[in-house]
């Protein structure tokens, strides 16, 4: 019976890390190191992925299979993140949603607006056929 009882809180303390979204961290203007390290701190649970490369944008993807969700770091020449675009599977809307809201404040449907080191950012939920993305772009 313990046995079990272990199994549910292993199950249960999985499922609430993968709850945790990416809180309203602003990686743009970070260099590549820094996204690096700051996934590896704040979002362990995605993993950089290499496995596809784009020779138009230069950028890294970090992926979180259990719960479907995947972040693209766009960089510059200089390997600095200009735009983050992280897509998610539907399951996660609510949540994403609800983090959005806490954490910016709403200017529109599906956008919302911050503020940092005196630079305006503008978020937006584009919802698609099987994903939606979530964009945080520099005024």
């Amino acid at each position: 019976m313990m046995k079990s009882n272990i199994h549910i809180l292993v199950l249960l303390l999985v499922l609430s890390a993968v709850a945790v979204p990416v809180h309203a961290q602003n990686y743009i203007g970070m260099s590549k190191a820094e996204l690096a390290e700051m996934m590896k701190i704040k979002n362990p649970q995605f993993k950089l992925d290499k496995s596809t490369v784009n020779h138009d944008y230069k950028y890294l993807k970090y992926v979180d299979k259990i719960s479907e969700q995947t972040i693209l770091f766009f960089l510059s020449d200089t390997d600095v993140c200009t735009y983050v675009r992280w897509m998610c599977d539907y399951s996660n809307l609510s949540d994403m949603i609800g983090m959005l809201n806490t954490s910016y404040k709403k200017s529109g449907v599906n956008t919302w607006t911050y503020t940092s080191k005196g630079i305006r950012y503008t978020v937006k939920l584009e919802e698609e056929e099987w994903y939606f993305t979530i964009s945080f772009r520099k005024n």
